[in-house]
């Protein structure tokens, strides 16, 4: 199974990177809105990545597949670490703050995986798909320039190798330019130091050289893996004293778990749709925690075990769900969304 897997890869890394949070700062808990307590939708299909897709884009193969990232390998595992936490962030809409975290809007929605998104598009803040006027209002009143300038979305893959980040607000380091991105362009709060590092090492790994060229299927194995990562990553970041990251790794897998929650929507996955809430709001109440090391490990120690049987449940009723390639198909002809060829 793919979590024991990660259990084997991540035994002894906290004690490797115990140096790295020493100087990051303490920040208070943020609030979580409840990320997946919403009740199912009766309409066909009910998927976030719908609502930035543009109407003519083939939603089946987008849906169900997604760009190699061309991630090089970490030289270390305190480099593995940092690139574990941007991965992380890099999903998650709890970056941005606002407007963008209410629609589910994370990095990953413009590049994904690292790249570009040809399909992106948003009303009032695309041009032709695959833009983003990134001097809207619509995220942040800061750079509105009372312009409707949409510019191509770039691909991240090689960009660390650059002199100057971005186009609108240019900035000299990389640590900077996302900074910026977050408290300018979408008007969040500044994030953690320990956030800001592994998006710089994330960023910095996307490597033209590691593309073996294709894309990956959208698996409910790797999703969930992505959720033990998170929990696994806010222990080491909680028992190095930054809390405050570990908060933000809880939130990333939280919103993780509502993304598996959302394929699983058919009337006969109702028990493993509140599993999936069960286990999300366990690491609500583990936030709680935050600051009393022990028991928060404890509880999130308890939270791994529980991911890796649901995950074999889940991948067990995988094919009633929206990761069935057939299935997510028909749910989007259902919905009347381009969805083609077969």
């Amino acid at each position: 199974m793919n979590l024991i897997r990660r259990i084997l890869q991540l035994v002894g890394v906290a004690s490797a990177v115990a140096a790295i949070y020493a100087c990051a700062p303490e920040r208070a808990a943020s609030s979580n809105a409840g990320l997946i307590e919403s009740s199912v939708s009766a309409k066909p299909v009910r998927l976030r990545e719908l609502s930035w897709l543009h109407p003519d884009a083939n939603a089946t193969l987008i849906l169900s597949t997604t760009p190699e990232s061309c991630l090089r390998d970490a030289e270390d595992r305190e480099a593995a670490y940092l690139v574990g936490v941007g991965r992380a962030a890099f999903n998650n809409p709890m970056l941005f703050g606002g407007p963008a975290a209410r629609g589910g809007l994370s990095c990953a929605s413009c590049h994904r995986g690292g790249h570009d998104n040809p399909a992106f598009f948003l009303t009032g803040l695309s041009g032709v798909p695959g833009t983003a006027d990134v001097t809207s209002a619509l995220f942040s009143k800061t750079r509105e320039d009372g312009v409707f300038d949409p510019v191509p979305i770039p691909s991240l893959v090689g960009v660390a190798r650059k002199n100057e980040f971005g186009t609108q607000a240019p900035t000299s380091t990389l640590h900077d330019f996302i900074e910026s991105a977050v408290v300018e362009e979408f008007q969040g709060a500044p994030p953690p130091e320990m956030v800001v590092k592994g998006l710089m090492a994330y960023i910095e790994h996307l490597d033209a050289a590691a593309c073996a060229g294709g894309a990956v299927m959208r698996t409910v194995s790797a999703d969930m893996a992505a959720v033990y990562d998170s929990v696994s990553l806010a222990i080491g970041v909680s028992r190095g004293g930054d809390q405050a990251t570990a908060d933000f790794l809880i939130l990333s897998a939280q919103n993780t778990l509502g993304g598996v929650h959302e394929r699983y929507a058919a009337q006969e996955l109702k028990q493993q749709r509140i599993e999936i809430r069960r286990l999300s709001r366990s690491l609500g109440d583990a936030r709680l925690l935050l600051g009393r090391s022990a028991k928060l490990e404890t509880r999130l120690n308890s939270v791994l075990v529980e991911l890796v049987s649901l995950e074999a449940d889940l991948e067990h009723y995988r094919r009633h769900s929206l990761y069935d390639v057939d299935r997510l198909r028909a749910a989007l002809l259902a919905a009347k969304w381009p969805v083609g060829p077969k």
